[in-house]
């Protein structure tokens, strides 16, 4: 998760969810630096004992676009979510 978030960072220069585009630094200030939730977009429950989770396999959400991605089985992938939000605003 913390290479995930490091990558992000040096990618997008901050982090926000990468489905709603939700910044948690700008909305609490300082409460919220560096402060993003870490999604498998491979389920663990599905993954054998020894899989390795690669940075590409996690992707970064609010806590809202996290519990919707897990809201249903199979999972919504981020894309999903993304044309769902976009088709409810």
């Amino acid at each position: 998760m913390q290479l995930a978030k490091e990558r992000f960072l040096q990618k997008h220069g901050k982090l926000f969810c990468e489905v709603c585009e939700f910044d948690f630094q700008q909305y609490y200030g300082e409460l919220g630096n560096g402060y993003i939730e870490g999604h498998h977009t491979k389920p663990v429950s599905e993954m054998d004992d020894n899989h390795e989770t690669k940075v590409e396999d996690i992707a970064l959400v609010c806590a809202n676009c996290h519990r919707m991605l897990h809201r249903q089985r199979p999972w919504l992938s981020i894309s999903e979510l993304k044309q769902l939000l976009h088709m409810q605003r």
